[in-house]
């Protein structure tokens, strides 16, 4: 049984001017951010493998811009079906999805330091799990909405375990700081993923938000994922590689990666990307050598003598 033809319209599914208004509030936070991350991602003297984490960053907000850009500036909804009736959505937004989800994900591998077996099936599990829920959404056929939800949930599992278990056991490996800021950005990231869940319940799947609401709880939610995500990421791991903790106190170790004495002395690090130091290159992340050997030996952090 098809619903199509038999829909009635709903006029409280269109976007107003409200909806309008976050769309670009929602362009302009991720393009600031996304300016921010690509500036940062040239000027950084830092190792290439710790340039990547800047370059993603700068994707995931980039196209979440160019999304919000593209929703602002014209019609690009189309029609959800329900039971006898129709709702638009924004589709341009699970072409974003399916493109900043795995990118996303491998940003918080990377971080954990986790085998890039975990990183390639978590990658495919979101992107497989934003195409269900898209289908669910466009679907006309009898009752299909909830048992696709379904399935992009169960598709979700992968991602949650992930999450939770496998790159947080690998974090804590390199170094409990670097474990500690990953519960910070990791669960993080694992609470915003379910509260899309429960908005496309209540938006997409149950009809029960108008479009301007789904509009507004989706760009709160994009730009905690994205533009908040990106910026604790980047100076908490700086802090790790300057002081030895994310939470930025000083760090006078021997075996930590900020070779500039005046950072160490004066409890300052304002010129630890651009001052020349040709003996050293400079990492945004701790030195993994000393890291794996002291979690390997169970020994602590060599520190120099007062």
């Amino acid at each position: 049984m098809s619903l199509v033809g038999t829909s009635t319209y709903n006029p409280t599914s269109q976007v107003s001017s409200y909806g309008t208004t976050s769309l670009w509030i929602g362009f302009a936070f991720t393009v600031f951010a996304s300016l921010v991350f690509f500036f940062l991602s040239y000027v950084r003297n830092v190792k290439p493998e710790a340039r990547l984490t800047y370059y993603l960053v700068t994707l995931i907000n980039a196209i979440t811009a160019l999304a919000y850009l593209i929703m602002a500036f014209g019609d690009v909804t189309i029609y959800a079906h329900g039971v006898g009736t129709t709702r638009a959505f924004e589709w341009v937004r699970y072409a974003a999805w399916a493109l900043v989800a795995p990118v996303t994900v491998w940003i918080l591998g990377l971080l954990s330091g986790a085998h890039w077996v975990d990183l390639i099936w978590v990658s495919f599990a979101t992107i497989i799990s934003v195409g269900a829920l898209f289908a669910a959404a466009i679907s006309t056929g009898f009752n299909a909405t909830w048992p696709l939800f379904a399935f992009g949930i169960f598709a979700g599992i992968p991602v949650a375990i992930a999450l939770v278990f496998t790159f947080r056991r690998a974090a804590y490996k390199v170094h409990p700081e670097i474990g500690k800021l990953y519960d910070v950005v990791g669960f993080g990231s694992l609470i915003a993923y379910v509260a899309y869940a429960i908005t496309w319940g209540v938006s997409e799947g149950g009809f029960v938000t108008t479009v301007d609401q789904e509009i507004i709880i989706y760009t709160v939610l994009d730009i905690f994922t994205k533009v908040v995500f990106g910026f604790v990421l980047i100076w908490s791991r700086e802090a790790i590689a300057r002081y030895g903790t994310f939470l930025g106190h000083i760090n006078t170790g021997v075996d930590f990666d900020f070779p500039i004495a005046r950072s160490t002395y004066t409890s300052s690090a304002a010129n630890y990307a651009t001052e020349p130091s040709p003996a050293v290159v400079l990492g945004e992340h701790r030195d993994l050598a000393f890291a794996q050997l002291h979690t390997a030996t169970n020994t602590g952090l060599t520190t120099k003598s007062a």
